[in-house]
């Protein structure tokens, strides 16, 4: 960037979600700990809410359960869909016998399994809400399940978001959100990241 700063830069065009947000990003590695303590604290399934399109979270998940003797099974059409992907294009690393296929889940001690699922803002059709309400064809959320939602609220989800938690609440299971640890951090860059680039490439429009 600052090769092309010295080139000359016409116009620096950049994200503007995290723009007021003082100071830098949190770096997605600084997840891995609080992904580590859930694991080590629950005695049962694990279930892990993300974007399907975030191949890093996925695998600091298969990581976690990898180190902690866990199977991992997809569930969600675009989660499995993106993760064949993934992996066939190297992007995405899963040591052998690390996953399971989701009908044979019934197959294993609760304590063994992570579930990988989409529906982290409450998609009325997603996995998760599916869970959530007793609606999912094979997936049965019991009482001591630990749901991890590793994402944060888009605007205008809340109410979709905050149904499924109230719903995983009433089934008896831990909820651990961006709220109570650290589950999830932005990817999008702060202010501080924002003004460093600025200064670099020294645009002459932004």
């Amino acid at each position: 960037f600052a090769r092309l700063g010295e080139e000359g830069v016409d116009l620096f065009m950049v994200d503007s979600t995290n723009a007021e947000v003082p100071g830098f990003t949190t770096p997605e590695r600084d997840i891995s700990p609080a992904l580590e303590r859930v694991l080590a604290a629950s005695r049962q399934r694990v279930i892990v809410a993300c974007f399907a399109s975030h191949v890093h979270r996925v695998q600091q998940v298969l990581d976690a359960a990898v180190a902690h003797q866990r199977k991992v099974v997809f569930v969600g059409r675009s989660m499995v869909r993106n993760m064949s992907v993934a992996r066939d294009l190297g992007y995405l690393r899963i040591p052998a016998n690390t996953l399971i296929e989701q009908r044979d889940i019934d197959n294993y001690p609760p304590e063994d399994v992570v579930i990988v699922s989409t529906g982290s803002q409450g998609e009325p059709l997603s996995a998760l809400s599916r869970i959530a309400h007793r609606e999912h064809p094979v997936i049965e959320l019991k009482s001591g399940d630990t749901v991890v939602l590793a994402s944060s609220l888009i605007p205008g989800n809340e109410s979709a978001v905050y149904r499924v938690i109230n719903g995983l609440t009433r089934l008896g299971a831990h909820v651990v959100h961006r709220g109570n640890a650290l589950v999830h951090v932005s990817g999008h860059a702060s202010a501080g990241e924002l003004l460093y680039c600025y200064n670099i490439v020294r645009p002459r429009n932004v």
